[in-house]
């Protein structure tokens, strides 16, 4: 879909009152220099209606009632127009819209169309801007594309005072039409945009999105973006923990992890990291130099930065000498680096530091400072040490930035000078050190690519058909798959003890009853049965009246437990969850989830990953766990879920009994559900 006409007008129809007024004053405003022209059936100096018009409009604003706008979408459409900004509500996201919504789609036909519910777009490259409010910000060459739903938020952005060059500022609402992954795709497209932003409620078809998103990074544009709904809401008709676990927003993180987007937790991280991409695009390490004349903001970098996935690695020699002799002999050579003040007014003594720095193999370097207020006091001392570091960042390959603790201690102008010398003006050490992080984990992912490849999504929903297997089924499942389970014997009650004599002790009795969900929540599990005497106890008083019991040996080693769990969500398809298992499971909620395909290597970090991973080392006489077999294990079950497809609605491992290094890991419970053959 071609939207060029849209997005690039040279003639723009608006169409309405008040709030169409705008459009036209932004316009003018930007410097538009195409033909604008006025549709209102009573208004002096307008255009009475689309037929009047002396041409097909390259993009139009409707902004009128959703009832007329239906009649002039049509209109427009037969007229050859290229596409129209739709911006009154009342179609799809209220009761009663969808029919409204579905005439609006047919009257439109192939045109295309931002909406409903929509905000309009601002192009700054290009000096059209369809919004019908006060655009701020002038022309630029190279620049970030922003793609959000809300109209606020997008406003939000532009008004932002953090010189984050935009180049486009397009609202989606409702995605009726174009979505959040048509619009990625354009602007990917454009040499012009350096890195794309997003604010989204929801991202619709997953695989479109994801081969979007694809696109992007082909075309070397990094995506951030705040997603909105961290609160996770339950699946429907979840039986198992892994149904409780794993709910759509572990699912959204799974997919953008895989894609190698930055999701942010605030529009100050979203405007930071932006910046950040726009300015060096994704890093090629994790490694960071921060260097100031303060002990007190190096101390509170490396606190800030204790729990996330920086390395603040020591220089080598040579640049240990080398800086040496920049900075004096009274400093600690260190990273971060506190070089004090004997070289606070020795402009080239800090610009060969600068570049030493800058030389010195980390993936960005940051020169840390918060200037005063021009209009309170003299900042010329500071402009000398941020043009010092400037001269460097023109000198060197290296990438650098000038920071900020607060946000609020970069000026405009300052802001200005490190965009033109192309060092990253970065304000607020938290929002930085995180715009850090995803820049580099951008990097990392990008160059150890392998996308999502959604399997199976689509038509899942509660009143699909299911069947519970039993423990003793779902295990021969398992069995068969090559994961190891115990060895056991399905029984009655009166068959218990002859059972329990073919099986080595201690032993576990469990109801075998269909239906019976968390049977250790239900006292349905008798643990460290001895022998035949106490198993026929147990299964008399767990069996009902001509029931089964299950009697299987106990795993005696076991160092941890891990949860690994699979399920099909409507929108993601198939999914693996690996976490920590156990009655705790649901309590601890430390899981990974996965998306396809999912490899041994991602497997091994997603266990690593967890808080609990530390159990799996060896400590104080304490074997270490057999990781390697865990690992196998979740790939076995990840292969099995393979198999069963669109048959498979969750598959439930709780616990994988992890034992020491060279015992491997058991399954001994499970709880699988498929849909009805």
């Amino acid at each position: 879909m071609n939207l060029d006409r849209l997005l690039r007008p040279r003639r723009i129809a608006v169409y309405g009152g008040k709030w169409s007024d705008y459009v036209v004053e932004q316009c003018m405003k930007l410097g538009f220099d195409g033909e604008v022209w006025r549709v209102h059936p009573h208004r002096e100096g307008c255009f009475r209606s689309t037929s009047d018009l002396p041409d097909a409009p390259d993009s139009a604003f409707l902004g009128i009632s959703n009832t007329l706008t239906v009649t002039e979408i049509g209109h427009l459409a037969a007229r050859g127009a290229g596409g129209a900004v739709v911006f009154a509500s009342g179609f799809g996201e209220r009761a009663g819209g969808a029919d409204l919504a579905s005439k609006l789609d047919a009257a439109a036909g192939a045109m295309p169309y931002l909406g409903p519910n929509c905000y309009g777009f601002a192009n700054f490259f290009d000096r059209a801007a369809l919004l019908p409010d006060q655009v701020t910000g002038g022309p630029v060459e190279r620049a970030v594309a922003i793609i959000t739903q809300s109209g606020t938020i997008s406003l939000t952005l532009m008004y932002q005072r953090r010189s984050l060059p935009i180049g486009y500022l397009v609202t989606i609402g409702n995605q009726q039409r174009l979505t959040c992954a048509d619009l990625v795709r354009y602007v990917a497209d454009d040499p012009r945009v350096s890195a794309i932003g997003m604010y989204v409620e929801g991202i619709g078809d997953a695989n479109r999105f994801a081969e979007a998103v694809d696109h992007a990074r082909m075309q070397g544009k990094p995506v951030a973006l705040v997603k909105a709904g961290r609160s996770e809401r339950a699946r429907a008709a979840a039986l198992s923990h892994t149904g409780a676990l794993t709910g759509s927003d572990a699912l959204h993180d799974a997919l953008f992890a895989r894609l190698g987007i930055a999701r942010c937790e605030s529009l100050d991280e979203l405007v930071e990291t932006l910046k950040l991409l726009h300015c060096h695009g994704p890093l090629p390490s994790n490694r960071l130099v921060v260097a100031g004349a303060s002990g007190g903001d190096m101390a509170m970098v490396a606190d800030a930065a204790r729990e996330m996935d920086i390395d603040f690695a020591p220089f080598d020699d040579a640049v240990v000498e080398a800086l040496a002799t920049c900075t004096g002999a009274g400093v600690h050579i260190d990273n971060p680096l506190d070089f004090h003040t004997y070289t606070w007014f020795d402009a080239a003594a800090m610009q060969r530091m600068f570049e030493t720095l800058l030389d010195s193999g980390a993936a960005l370097t940051a020169f840390m400072l918060d200037p005063p207020d021009e209009s309170a006091a003299d900042p010329a001392a500071f402009d000398a040490g941020i043009d010092a570091m400037l001269a460097a960042c023109r000198a060197s390959d290296g990438a650098g930035a000038v920071l900020s603790s607060l946000p609020e201690s970069l000026s405009r102008h300052t802001r200005g000078k490190c965009l033109d010398a192309g060092a990253a003006p970065m304000q607020g050490l938290l929002p930085f050190l995180r715009a850090f992080e995803h820049a580099a984990r951008i990097g990392a992912t990008w160059g150890n690519w392998h996308g999502p490849r959604l399997l199976c999504a689509g038509d899942l929903d509660a009143t699909t058909a299911r069947r519970v297997l039993s423990e003793h089924d779902g295990k021969a499942m398992l069995a068969r798959a090559g994961i190891a389970v115990p060895r056991g014997v399905l029984c009655t009650a009166g068959e218990a003890a002859a059972a329990a004599r073919g099986l080595r002790a201690p032993l576990v009795v469990k109801a075998a009853r269909a239906g019976l969900l968390h049977k250790s929540d239900a006292g349905g599990v008798a643990l460290d049965i001895a022998d035949a005497d106490e198993a026929a106890a147990a299964a008399r008083r767990l069996a009902e009246t001509g029931g089964h019991v299950l009697i299987e040996e106990m795993v005696e080693d076991g160092l941890v437990e891990l949860i690994v769990g699979a399920g099909r969500d409507p929108q993601f398809g198939l999914f693996l969850t690996v976490g920590a298992g156990g009655v705790l499971a649901e309590l601890l909620r430390d899981t990974a989830t996965l998306l396809p395909p999912v490899t041994r290597d991602d497997l091994r970090s997603a266990i690593r990953g967890l808080k609990i991973a530390p159990q799996l080392d060896a400590f104080r006489g304490r074997p270490a766990a057999d990781v390697e077999a865990a690992v196998e294990a979740c790939l076995a079950v990840w292969r099995l879920v393979e198999q069963l497809g669109g048959s498979l609605i969750e598959l439930d491992v709780n616990p994988l009994i992890v034992c020491p290094a060279g015992r491997g890991a058991v399954a001994v419970d499970t709880l699988i559900t498929l849909t009805e053959a």
